[in-house]
């Protein structure tokens, strides 16, 4: 009977930097998953490489953006700064869409940070909808709301 055992091991990935990893399971398994780790960057690379890329993710979403007049998004300064690059990303891919390019205009209305991060899984289609439903909301809300300068002078 073969025992399962598991052992820290120094990898040398092909980024070049060393890393400890623990290894478990049988030494089969144990051999594979070190060759396979030899053929991947370290977490420190793996971790900044992601960040360049949500970085240059975000550069070109801002420049495909950049020209629409984005109104600023209201809650936390956490919740802002991730629900502008979740706009940003989403817009730029609604407005390169030519069947999404009619309605994403709806998606301007919405400017709580909030409401970005809770639907950003949704497809552009979804969005659309619901960016439409709550702007018709806020326009029939805003229309029978009374103007202060009406109420003042009357």
């Amino acid at each position: 009977m073969r025992h399962r055992q598991g052992m820290e091991q120094l990898i040398m990935h092909a980024c070049g930097h060393e890393q400890a990893h623990y290894l478990a399971g049988y030494a089969s398994q144990q051999e594979r998953k070190a060759r396979w780790l030899q053929t991947t960057s370290c977490r420190a690379c793996f971790i900044a490489s992601k960040k360049a890329a949500q970085a240059e993710a975000a550069t070109r979403d801002g420049a495909a953006v950049a020209h629409l007049d984005l109104p600023v998004l209201a809650g936390s300064d956490r919740q802002v700064a991730w629900a502008t690059t979740i706009r940003a990303s989403r817009l730029a891919t609604m407005t390169a869409d030519h069947e999404a390019a009619a309605g994403w205009q709806a998606c301007l209305a919405a400017t709580d940070a909030k409401w970005w991060i809770d639907h950003r899984e949704l497809s552009n289609a979804d969005l659309l909808a619901i960016a439409a439903t709550a702007s018709a909301r806020v326009g029939s809300l805003v229309a029978a709301t009374p103007d202060p300068a009406a109420r003042q002078a009357a």
